[in-house]
């Protein structure tokens, strides 16, 4: 399976596409891995696998200073997290013992049907 791109338009592709990176490849402890399982940025090339957060930083483009319109989809993608997990820190969430990549990825599919129920990226 080839690596899925990049790409950044509203909160609901963010998550489509956070979900492409998890199914990929998922991972714990570390917001990204390469193939040997050592940390890397998740916006690397070298990354094979993500975390719930970070896949949602690998799956957006944001200037170096991004302004209110720019994050407005990234809000979108985290408000719709935050309707389906009760965990405020993704991150703890994601290490939790037990957590599975199916787990994540239905957690992405939730949040993914609330943007959609949303309408506009007015959030």
């Amino acid at each position: 399976m080839a690596k899925p791109r990049r790409f950044q338009t509203h909160g609901e592709e963010i998550l489509v596409r956070a979900r492409e990176l998890v199914a990929f490849g998922w991972c714990q402890g570390t917001d990204a891995c390469d193939e040997h399982g050592g940390p890397v940025r998740p916006w690397s090339t070298q990354a094979t696998s993500w975390s719930l957060l970070g896949a949602l930083v690998a799956a957006i483009d944001l200037p170096s200073e991004p302004d209110a319109v720019t994050l407005r989809p990234l809000r979108r993608a985290l408000a719709a997290l935050a309707e389906v997990i009760e965990e405020p820190l993704l991150a703890v969430w994601n290490d939790r013992p037990g957590r599975t990549q199916d787990q994540v990825l239905a957690t992405l599919d939730a949040a993914r049907l609330v943007c959609a129920d949303w309408g506009d990226d007015s959030v």
